[in-house]
């Protein structure tokens, strides 16, 4: 079946129009609010940050003075037998 010049433009009208009528979900919506969020936060900072904020947010980091003492590449790691055999 070979269809007509009209036919096609038709078909290609529809597909364009139903394309349109296709919303995003709301995780695509929240993905896209999320990225759009952190553009504007990377351009500007933080909009009209209050003093409380500031010191909310300052609350969530934890800081152990113990955890700059610890040399990570002075711990010895432990290696099963299967693992040394593959590197002996």
């Amino acid at each position: 079946m070979t269809l007509t010049q009209d036919q096609r433009i038709a078909i290609i009208k529809h597909a364009a129009e139903s394309s349109q009528k296709v919303s995003a979900t709301k995780s695509v919506a929240d993905f896209i609010e999320e990225i759009k969020t952190e553009e504007v936060l990377g351009e500007h900072g933080l909009l009209d940050a209050q003093d409380y904020d500031i010191q909310d947010e300052a609350s969530l980091f934890d800081y152990s003075p113990n955890a700059e003492s610890i040399d990570e590449e002075d711990l010895e790691i432990g290696i099963s037998d299967e693992m040394k055999g593959l590197y002996s």
